[in-house]
């Protein structure tokens, strides 16, 4: 059964560049496939950027949220004229929105949570944690539904906001692929590196990608400059590292200039050919919340994931994933050690993974979900 999915976006998403902004439009491109979608964004986002048919970019983007409250006129004429079965708000942030337009419609609506705000909040040292984790708790208790990305997030909602298994569920970020992707296109994304930056066929390929101010980001990018780096160059290990993503702080940029065999690159439109191309992904960071979509998309390019035990948060664990390698938090000896074991026949991503997270399969279980949600099944 179609129903008519109304979605609350609160922040710039479109054009999608970074992983959590992919991880929502690829979520309703999917998703589209089965139900209607019509986008509600708020108005930092370009209407002509939204890749769907039925979209609106008129709300007050986040910090002014609470400023909708005049345009609710027009998203209730906009949920009658349209018919809206369901309403899903991005995040937790525009939950009371949500939660009001169910209020006066009857609408259910569902939260699709990326992280547990609160904790990252926390994690960054901004002084209104404690308000936002009260918040936060409330409204996943009055919503209908609400959709984790992992079951560490999952745990949390069950044990501490005490939300009930039979209201919740595990929608992962996705992979377009739903299998490996040949082996010679991975060959051949490896010598277009080699051949672009010059360099030996000897050369250990790593690649480092994320919004480099942001403070998890930020602090694995210090232990790769820091330590890693150096470890590898004392070894006289052959060794590439790409550096991708925006917002490099300017003291970071100066260490980087330091290092010949790092490559700054900025943000890379046709990123799945460096992630297809490289060795390995390293993601050394320890400060972690909800899943890292940059892994789901270096394991489903079948590309070898080095990271600590924490930055594998959120991996279902019965996937048996020889490629994902998980090194103890803060053993930068170790995790240096791997780099330099590792070889270019690497072991592959299982079937079993692109069951759980291609996004074919991904929005399948979500449209199932949303059934329950708005009653149609029970």
């Amino acid at each position: 059964m179609k129903m008519h999915i109304l979605t609350l976006i609160s922040y710039k998403v479109f054009p999608a560049q970074m992983g959590g902004q992919k991880g929502i439009a690829d979520f309703y491109y999917y998703l589209s496939a089965y139900n209607k979608i019509t986008i509600l964004a708020s108005n930092n986002n370009k209407l002509e950027d939204i890749p769907f048919e039925s979209k609106y970019n008129c709300l007050f983007p986040q910090g002014k949220g609470i400023f909708n409250i005049f345009k609710l006129p027009f998203v209730l004429q906009l949920i009658r004229n349209k018919q809206i079965d369901i309403i899903i708000v991005e995040h937790s942030y525009w939950g009371w929105y949500g939660y009001l337009l169910r209020m006066i419609t009857g609408k259910p609506f569902v939260i699709h949570s990326h992280n547990i705000e609160a904790l990252r909040f926390k994690m960054q040292g901004r002084i209104y944690w404690r308000i936002y984790a009260w918040y936060e708790k409330k409204i996943h208790q009055l919503c209908n539904y609400q959709f984790f990305k992992c079951g560490d997030d999952a745990a949390h909602a069950y044990q501490y906001w005490y939300i009930p298994i039979s209201k919740l569920t595990i929608i992962p970020y996705g992979t377009h692929l739903d299998a490996p992707p040949e082996p010679k296109y991975k060959k051949v994304a490896r010598n277009l590196l080699l051949f672009r930056f010059n360099l030996t066929t000897d050369t250990c390929l790593l690649l480092f990608n994320g919004t480099l101010d942001y403070a998890p980001n930020r602090e694995a990018l210090e232990k790769i400059i820091h330590t890693i780096v150096p470890a590898l160059k004392s070894c006289h290990f052959p060794f590439c590292l790409f550096i991708c993503g925006k917002y490099l702080p300017e003291e970071l940029q100066q260490q980087l200039d330091e290092h010949p065999e790092i490559h700054y690159l900025g943000y890379v439109d046709k990123f799945e050919l460096i992630i297809a191309g490289v060795d390995a992904l390293i993601l050394p960071g320890i400060m972690a919340t909800g899943v890292k979509t940059k892994m789901i998309e270096a394991l489903g390019l079948d590309t070898t994931v080095i990271t600590t035990q924490t930055g594998a948060r959120g991996i279902y664990h019965d996937i048996d994933l020889k490629n994902l390698i998980c090194i103890p938090d803060d053993d930068e000896k170790a995790f240096t050690q791997k780099i330099m074991s590792l070889n270019q026949s690497n072991n592959h991503s299982p079937k079993t993974f692109y069951e759980r997270y291609y996004w074919g399969n991904v929005v399948k279980m979500a449209h199932v979900m949303l059934l329950k949600a708005n009653g149609e099944l029970y």
